[in-house]
């Protein structure tokens, strides 16, 4: 019964109270247009930008430490990618920061730069909403869904074995094959929908090469996501060219070039552990077998 009322406690913290709150943040910002259709390098004030950008994931990681402290890990990050969902929707869409630049390829490479800086912030608060050790918890458990260390030893960990590596890289493709899948239109909630599918993606495939590892290379798929937010608008710029812009019009952007940072890193938080705990479910039914 407990865990059943802080369930919907912290769902309704997450999508209703701190969620809006948090999306008031990047509806502050405007484009060099006058629109809000920006990010946050891409708006007039790139560094108030960022600042807010840091600020919305640390009220999505006070959302997702109580959920994980009062119901499961995966419940807090989803709370947490809620609360970036709003914080997504409430930034601008790829294809109308292109059209509105005056220069696309400069945008693209703003938004590739911007999911860098957001990138290692982004990881550092996956390991902080997982910290917490729910009430109702077994210390022997070690899902592959949770990641159970720091920011530092967890990515120490993807270069203890070649493996971890390599799961970074099937995530990586993981996440383009579900951003592939999942972006069929420029409309925003499609873009923030990709994202999910591509976080799924990722943590399917992510896990599926990290399952048995004794080196546990938990952030692998996480990686994954953010390497290709940071790759996807440079790809766009290789792929289109100088014709970014008349693409962006005309509705033929390339999948991944559809998406802004925030996009990915809310679909992450929302995705891969979904996508882990697929995987996870596997390996349990595999295990009585096995023995």
């Amino acid at each position: 019964m407990r865990k059943a009322v802080f369930e919907w406690v912290s769902l309704v913290l997450a999508v209703l109270i701190l969620g809006p709150v948090a999306g008031l943040l990047p509806a502050m910002l405007r484009s060099p247009a006058g629109s809000g259709q920006t990010s946050a390098l891409t708006s007039t004030t790139p560094v108030l930008g960022i600042v807010l950008a840091f600020g919305a994931l640390a009220l999505a990681t006070v959302v997702g430490m109580f959920g994980s402290k009062t119901v499961t890990r995966p419940m807090g990050m989803a709370c947490a990618g809620f609360v970036l969902v709003w914080v997504a929707c409430r930034f601008g869409r790829a294809e109308m920061i292109f059209r509105e630049s005056t220069s696309p390829t400069t945008a693209a490479w703003l938004m590739a730069i911007e999911a860098a800086i957001l990138a290692i912030p982004a990881l550092w608060a996956v390991t902080k909403v997982q910290r917490p050790r729910p009430f109702e918890y077994e210390d022997g458990l070690f899902a592959i869904a949770e990641v159970h260390s720091g920011l530092r030893e967890g990515i120490k960990a993807l270069f203890k074995d070649n493996r971890g590596l390599i799961a970074v890289l099937g995530a990586a493709a993981g996440a383009v094959f579900g951003c592939a899948l999942g972006s069929i239109s420029l409309l925003k909630g499609q873009c923030v929908f990709a994202g999910v599918l591509a976080g799924i993606g990722a943590g399917c495939a992510g896990g599926l090469l990290i399952a048995g590892l004794d080196s546990r290379p938990s952030l692998a798929p996480y990686v994954g996501v953010l390497l290709v937010a940071i790759a996807a608008p440079i790809f766009a710029i290789f792929k289109h060219g100088a014709g970014l812009g008349t693409a962006a019009v005309t509705g033929d952007l390339v999948p991944m070039g559809r998406m802004i940072p925030m996009d990915w890193i809310a679909g992450m938080f929302l995705g891969v552990p979904w996508g882990l705990s697929w995987v996870s479910g596997m390996v349990k039914d595999q295990l009585p077998e096995t023995a």
